[in-house]
């Protein structure tokens, strides 16, 4: 429902949209085209006619006709709502296919107009949504994989390069003609993480595996970097409450993808590292929460992670170099308590250890989180040790 607009608010609407056209340089060139939409011989006296109608309706002096409105909606590309209210309330029509249509359908001739048409799909509309928002939030998983494979969009970039500490490089390959406003979706790609957490959602609930390591599910962008003690702290910005009420409601495929120690080569480190998901210990959580048998399993690869490091950090701790009273260590501990990430260090010999640990908050009489928990008190007693720091 809208409200009808006055007679001159309306014309003084259609005077600015035929003036915006560069197709029309004149309400003349205008009353030209409406005579040959409505199938009118060009005469002088028809073209004449209708361009003095027009005038008028411009002006205000006179009201939009029934008859006029096919081929004003049409030539103009609005609906006849857009017209009647003046602008104010928009709506789609049968010539002007909307962000909404596009990323909801499943009609792949109509995703093919992206192709033709870069405005639509890097701008927002007037709900400030592009095509992207709408078809993550309806979840139309075949769109987003259509425009995956075709390289119209990217969540991670191919070139590690594009990598930052916001994202993994994400953008697209539609570009818009050289004049136009600014690149809003590819700006939106390259600086909100948030969409590829989005798209991780509906893999997981597709159980897409491999769509799943192509978006990097299991780590964020801060982890390829080397990071200061701030920065490590920085990496629970990232939690996404969607994106682990998910996977702790999807099958154990999707749970042994998250729950492996994955490997990662720093984009500014040439020394890799072992990591497992830095949100792990709350999507077990969930796990308990809901129920789910799976989640003694999960608990178990995790108390082998933790009890990995923490043998391998009191290696490093028990080192000592000389004899007797001159014996000294060179080990160096640095806990992040935000993020339980550690790195720790043999001075000396420049061996280090950086990974995550998992921890479990919970009340529950647990024996196999009180043993994961263990370890991980252990690493931070070791850690609050004179010579050692936490964070």
């Amino acid at each position: 429902m809208f409200k009808l607009a006055s007679n001159t608010e309306i014309g003084k609407y259609i005077n600015k949209l035929i003036k915006e056209n560069p197709k029309f340089r004149s309400n003349r060139d205008f009353g030209k085209a409406c005579l040959e939409e409505d199938d009118i011989p060009l005469t002088e006296s028809a073209i004449n006619t209708k361009s003095g109608h027009i005038s008028e309706i411009t002006r205000g002096v006179t009201a939009v006709q029934i008859k006029d409105l096919p081929a004003f909606t049409k030539l103009l590309d609005v609906s006849c709502e857009d017209i009647l209210s003046a602008g104010k309330s928009r709506t789609a029509n049968e010539n002007h296919v909307t962000n909404y249509q596009i990323a909801v359908s499943h009609d792949e001739k109509l995703w093919q107009s992206i192709k033709k048409d870069s405005e639509h799909f890097l701008n927002p509309d007037e709900y400030d949504k592009t095509i992207i928002d709408y078809a993550l939030e309806f979840k139309n998983y075949d769109f987003l994989k259509y425009l995956m494979n075709n390289e119209y969009i990217w969540f991670v970039s191919k070139d590690p390069k594009n990598d930052s500490c916001i994202g993994f490089g994400a953008g697209t390959s539609v570009r818009r003609r050289p004049l136009g406003s600014s690149k809003i979706l590819e700006s939106r790609l390259t600086e909100d993480d948030s969409l590829r957490r989005k798209m991780m959602v509906l893999a997981i609930e597709k159980g897409d595996i491999k769509l799943l390591d192509e978006l990097k599910a299991r780590v964020i962008p801060l982890m390829y970097f080397k990071l200061h003690e701030t920065e490590f702290n920085k990496l629970s910005m990232y939690y996404d409450e969607d994106l682990i009420e998910a996977a702790s409601r999807a099958g154990e495929k999707v749970l042994d993808y998250f729950s492996e120690v994955i490997t990662i080569t720093p984009t500014l480190e040439k020394a890799p590292f072992q990591c497992m998901y830095p949100f792990l210990g709350e999507m077990i959580e969930k796990l308990i929460e809901h129920n789910n048998p799976y989640a003694d399993t999960i608990l178990r690869r995790c108390i082998a992670h933790n009890k990995n490091t923490f043998e391998q950090v009191n290696e490093l701790k028990c080192r000592e170099y000389g004899e007797g009273k001159n014996a000294y260590s060179m080990f160096r501990l640095h806990f992040y308590q935000g993020s339980h990430v550690i790195e720790a260090y043999d001075m000396k010999q420049n061996d280090f250890i950086v990974t995550n640990l998992i921890r479990i908050d919970t009340d529950l009489d647990s024996e196999l989180i009180k043993e994961l928990n263990s370890y991980y008190d252990k690493i931070l007693d070791m850690a609050r040790e004179e010579g050692n720091y936490v964070f």
